[in-house]
Protein backbone atom coordinates (compact mmCIF):
# COMPACT_ATOMS: atom_id res chain seq x y z
CA UNK A 1 0.00 0.00 0.00
CA UNK A 2 2.84 2.41 0.84
CA UNK A 3 4.37 1.58 -2.53
CA UNK A 4 1.29 3.21 -4.06
CA UNK A 5 0.59 6.02 -1.59
CA UNK A 6 4.02 6.67 -0.06
CA UNK A 7 5.08 9.32 -2.54
CA UNK A 8 2.23 11.65 -1.58
CA UNK A 9 1.89 10.78 2.13
CA UNK A 10 3.66 13.96 3.24
CA UNK A 11 0.71 15.96 1.88
CA UNK A 12 -1.93 14.12 3.89
CA UNK A 13 -3.49 15.54 7.04
CA UNK A 14 -2.35 13.74 10.19
CA UNK A 15 -5.71 11.96 10.66
CA UNK A 16 -5.51 10.42 7.17
CA UNK A 17 -1.91 9.33 7.70
CA UNK A 18 -2.95 7.58 10.93
CA UNK A 19 -6.00 6.00 9.27
CA UNK A 20 -3.97 4.56 6.38
CA UNK A 21 -1.29 3.37 8.79
CA UNK A 22 -3.98 1.68 10.92
CA UNK A 23 -5.47 -0.07 7.87
CA UNK A 24 -1.97 -1.11 6.81
CA UNK A 25 -1.33 -2.51 10.32
CA UNK A 26 -4.51 -4.59 10.20
CA UNK A 27 -3.53 -5.98 6.78
CA UNK A 28 -0.13 -7.12 8.05
CA UNK A 29 -1.45 -10.60 8.81
CA UNK A 30 -1.64 -11.14 5.06
CA UNK A 31 1.90 -9.92 4.44
CA UNK A 32 3.32 -13.44 4.28
CA UNK A 33 1.15 -14.29 1.26
CA UNK A 34 1.75 -13.50 -2.39
CA UNK A 35 -1.33 -11.24 -2.52
CA UNK A 36 -0.20 -9.51 0.67
CA UNK A 37 3.17 -8.69 -0.83
CA UNK A 38 1.49 -7.17 -3.90
CA UNK A 39 -0.88 -5.03 -1.81
CA UNK A 40 1.35 -4.16 1.13
CA UNK A 41 4.81 -4.74 -0.29
CA UNK A 42 7.63 -6.89 0.94
CA UNK A 43 10.16 -5.91 3.56
CA UNK A 44 7.49 -4.60 5.91
CA UNK A 45 7.70 -5.19 9.65
CA UNK A 46 5.27 -4.27 12.41
CA UNK A 47 6.77 -2.20 15.19
CA UNK A 48 4.91 -2.19 18.50
CA UNK A 49 5.71 0.54 20.99
CA UNK A 50 4.00 1.93 24.07
CA UNK A 51 2.93 5.55 23.68
CA UNK A 52 4.83 7.95 25.94
CA UNK A 53 1.70 9.91 26.81
CA UNK A 54 -1.14 7.45 26.22
CA UNK A 55 0.59 4.31 27.58
CA UNK A 56 -1.31 2.44 24.85
CA UNK A 57 0.18 -0.06 22.39
CA UNK A 58 0.99 1.63 19.09
CA UNK A 59 1.53 -0.47 15.98
CA UNK A 60 3.41 0.98 13.04
CA UNK A 61 4.22 -0.76 9.76
CA UNK A 62 7.71 0.11 8.57
CA UNK A 63 9.82 -0.73 5.55
CA UNK A 64 13.06 -2.41 6.55
CA UNK A 65 16.30 -3.67 5.08
CA UNK A 66 18.19 -6.67 6.41
CA UNK A 67 21.80 -6.41 7.46
CA UNK A 68 23.39 -9.34 9.25
CA UNK A 69 21.01 -10.02 12.19
CA UNK A 70 19.55 -6.49 12.12
CA UNK A 71 16.41 -4.93 10.74
CA UNK A 72 17.24 -1.41 9.52
CA UNK A 73 14.46 1.20 9.49
CA UNK A 74 14.25 4.94 8.88
CA UNK A 75 12.22 7.37 10.99
CA UNK A 76 11.33 9.17 7.77
CA UNK A 77 7.62 9.95 8.32
CA UNK A 78 7.35 10.14 4.51
CA UNK A 79 9.85 12.99 4.37
CA UNK A 80 7.96 15.18 6.82
CA UNK A 81 9.86 17.74 8.88
CA UNK A 82 8.37 16.08 11.96
CA UNK A 83 9.95 12.99 13.50
CA UNK A 84 7.38 10.18 13.83
CA UNK A 85 5.85 9.45 17.24
CA UNK A 86 7.01 5.85 17.21
CA UNK A 87 10.62 7.04 17.29
CA UNK A 88 10.02 8.95 20.53
CA UNK A 89 8.17 5.96 22.00
CA UNK A 90 11.22 3.69 21.66
CA UNK A 91 12.72 4.99 24.89
CA UNK A 92 9.67 4.10 26.99
CA UNK A 93 9.74 0.27 26.86
CA UNK A 94 11.49 -2.32 24.73
CA UNK A 95 9.61 -2.52 21.43
CA UNK A 96 8.23 -5.66 19.83
CA UNK A 97 8.63 -6.45 16.15
CA UNK A 98 6.69 -8.82 13.94
CA UNK A 99 8.38 -10.02 10.75
CA UNK A 100 6.95 -12.82 8.60
CA UNK A 101 4.38 -13.58 11.34
CA UNK A 102 7.11 -14.01 13.98
CA UNK A 103 6.80 -11.61 16.91
CA UNK A 104 9.73 -10.93 19.24
CA UNK A 105 10.98 -8.41 21.76
CA UNK A 106 13.61 -6.19 20.21
CA UNK A 107 16.46 -3.97 21.20
CA UNK A 108 17.57 -1.04 19.12
CA UNK A 109 20.46 1.27 18.52
CA UNK A 110 20.73 4.44 16.51
CA UNK A 111 22.98 4.30 13.49
CA UNK A 112 25.92 6.65 13.71
CA UNK A 113 26.20 9.47 11.14
CA UNK A 114 29.42 7.98 9.77
CA UNK A 115 27.55 4.75 8.90
CA UNK A 116 24.41 6.30 7.41
CA UNK A 117 25.46 6.31 3.75
CA UNK A 118 25.93 2.55 3.81
CA UNK A 119 22.59 1.87 5.52
CA UNK A 120 20.73 4.37 3.32
CA UNK A 121 21.98 2.43 0.29
CA UNK A 122 20.41 -0.74 1.71
CA UNK A 123 17.10 1.00 2.40
CA UNK A 124 17.07 2.71 -1.02
CA UNK A 125 17.51 -0.66 -2.69
CA UNK A 126 14.42 -1.99 -0.91
CA UNK A 127 12.33 1.19 -1.30
CA UNK A 128 13.74 3.83 -3.71
CA UNK A 129 11.17 6.40 -2.51
CA UNK A 130 13.39 6.94 0.55
CA UNK A 131 15.58 9.11 -1.71
CA UNK A 132 12.61 11.40 -2.29
CA UNK A 133 11.88 11.51 1.45
CA UNK A 134 15.42 12.71 2.20
CA UNK A 135 15.11 15.50 -0.37
CA UNK A 136 11.81 16.71 1.12
CA UNK A 137 13.08 17.50 4.57
CA UNK A 138 15.93 19.44 6.10
CA UNK A 139 16.00 17.27 9.24
CA UNK A 140 18.49 14.49 9.61
CA UNK A 141 16.32 11.36 9.40
CA UNK A 142 17.30 8.90 12.12
CA UNK A 143 18.19 5.35 11.12
CA UNK A 144 17.65 2.55 13.60
CA UNK A 145 19.00 -1.01 13.88
CA UNK A 146 16.63 -3.46 15.56
CA UNK A 147 17.63 -6.92 16.70
CA UNK A 148 16.08 -9.69 18.75
CA UNK A 149 16.41 -9.05 22.48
Amino acid sequence: MWRIFGKSAHLWPNWLYKLISNIHSKMMKFNHTYIGEIIIGDHILMLETIGNKSKQVRKTPLTYANYENYFIVAASFSGSDKTPDWYHNLSTYNPYITVDNIRFEATYELIEPSEKDFFWSLLDEVYPTFQMYRKRTTRDIPLIKFSKA
